[in-house]
């Protein structure tokens, strides 16, 4: 039998990896691209007669937008592989500049856009060639009523690239870059990380998260400075807009009312105290009187196997298959054709993603598989994500875009199938108890952990609207969103998973 390739192909997409000459030529020519549409003049009032104009410089932007994602994507392969890759981080900042470009390009347009006859825009938007994509254009206008004038929008756009983009990638390479020495290994942080949720032991489970508490101490200074600026700069164009909310952007981005939010938080805060008797009957199991942050993920049951990848994909592919055939095909497609980057080793970047090449029309999944049971649902559920896109690979870019609530239902499905097939399976009571215990984790995961998040999140924007917030600050929002969303549930918490 054939062993499954745990590393991803990304020379297909552009050989030589960021020494590629055929990437340098793309981005050169995307980039005369950009000028070229930048002196380009703002298609003029619509009437019948500029309808082709019109048609041609929507379809510009849109294909500028398309061949910057197919590159960014790229890239950010490059670099989520080797965090040390240097000529991958310049890379990430010449489509960083080409991104605030596409933004700028994209403010104008709609700005043109709303200052259209109605009429004569819902009759543009019969044209074939824009008819597909309707919905984001009535989105794109409608947002620019609600923004400044359209040369202070591209202004802040522009200047994001250097300030709001670049702290966020200041605090991915330091995170990507930290390693430390556990267990005689050295391990990136995502590495040690899986040692506090995965291990079976406690002892492990402590030492780990002790050392991954001292490591972000470590970089909360920064990591603070990072956060800080990002909210600060946010909060500063909100303001410039009259926008009164934090959550204005990213309710419309998810397509969300504040009502159906809160409301949303408000049935989970109501009910998520069941989940106490599950960390009550976790702790027993485990002999100790409550739980510790470290040991909400922890496994319960005694799993003794451990699995290949390749055993790891073929159980995806089999029990999604009893679902979904069109899904466990994508599925065996992706892996066969190294569409995933699984390999356990020092100097990835932590997390897991799927990303999408568009000209390529495939998705490229991004993971550390570890050979655990978690590691095997995350590979199901980036696969969730790699077959959203493969769905839509035919239509035109506009209209590939979708919420998050929308992204997360074939991943969450994925999970659930391998998860019940798992169970039926199971060698022994021990194996039931700890797949069982996984779908608890995951509802923790979802109603208190997620949730944390929010409240975090939540009163750190109200709070930096005051000024910058220090690390101590940050920790005790971090501890008091933990308390509430874990109902005070647990005996130790993780005050810098803000920075984490």
């Amino acid at each position: 039998m054939m062993t499954i390739n745990v590393n991803w192909d990304l020379e297909s997409i552009f050989a030589g990896g960021s020494d590629s000459v055929e990437l340098t030529d793309f981005l050169e020519q995307l980039s005369a691209d950009f000028k070229a549409a930048e002196q380009a003049p703002l298609p003029p009032t619509l009437t019948n007669d500029t309808t082709a104009a019109w048609v041609d410089a929507i379809q510009t932007v849109y294909d500028l937008g398309e061949r910057l994602q197919h590159a960014h994507s790229f890239i950010g392969c490059l670099s989520s592989q080797n965090v040390k890759d240097e000529k991958a981080r310049q890379l990430e900042g010449r489509t960083g500049a080409l991104s605030a470009q596409l933004g700028m390009l994209w403010t104008h347009l709609s700005a043109n856009m709303a200052a259209q006859d109605d009429a004569a825009w819902e009759k543009l938007l019969t044209e074939p060639e824009l008819a597909p994509v309707e919905f984001h254009l009535h989105e794109q206008r409608a947002q620019s009523r609600e923004q400044m004038a359209a040369e202070k929008e591209a202004l802040v756009t522009e200047l994001a690239t250097d300030g709001y983009h670049g702290w966020s990638r200041l605090y991915n390479f330091m995170a990507g870059d930290k390693q430390v020495e556990f267990d005689g290994k050295q391990m990136s942080l995502g590495q040690l990380q899986g040692q506090f949720m995965d291990s079976p032991n406690r002892t492990v489970r402590q030492q780990a998260f002790d050392l991954f508490e001292q490591a972000w101490g470590e970089l909360a200074q920064t990591s603070a400075m990072a956060l800080n600026h990002m909210a600060g700069f946010r909060l500063t164009w909100y303001k410039h807009r009259n926008w009164e909310s934090f959550l204005k952007e990213p309710l419309e981005a998810n397509r969300l009312t504040a009502d159906t939010l809160f409301t949303m938080w408000d049935v989970i805060d109501r009910k998520s105290d069941k989940l106490l008797d599950y960390f009550a009957a976790k702790a027993k199991l485990f002999e100790i009187d409550e739980l510790a942050w470290f040991d909400t993920w922890a496994p319960v049951g005694a799993v003794t196997r451990e699995f290949t990848y390749d055993q790891a994909a073929d159980f995806v592919v089999d029990n999604i298959g009893s679902i979904n055939p069109s899904i466990a095909e994508f599925c065996r497609y992706a892996v066969d054709n190294r569409w995933v980057e699984a390999e356990d080793r020092p100097g990835k970047r932590a997390g897991a993603y799927c990303t999408r090449l568009p000209l390529k029309k495939e998705p490229r999944i991004f993971m550390t598989y570890n050979g655990s049971f978690n590691g095997m649902l995350t590979l199901a559920h980036e696969l969730g994500h790699g077959y959203h896109g493969w769905v839509m690979r035919d239509l035109p870019i506009g209209a590939q875009r979708y919420t998050m609530s929308v992204a997360e239902t074939a991943s969450t499905l994925n999970e659930l199938a391998v998860k019940d097939a798992a169970l039926k399976v199971a060698a022994d009571d021990q194996e039931k108890l700890s797949i069982l215990g996984t779908s608890l984790n995951d509802a923790t995961s979802f109603l208190m952990n997620i949730r944390a998040r929010f409240e975090f999140e939540k009163s750190f924007y109200e709070k930096r609207r005051e000024g910058q917030l220090s690390v101590q600050e940050l920790s005790e929002l971090m501890v008091s969103a933990q308390k509430l969303a874990y109902k005070d549930g647990l005996a130790q918490y993780h005050p810098l998973f803000w920075a984490s």
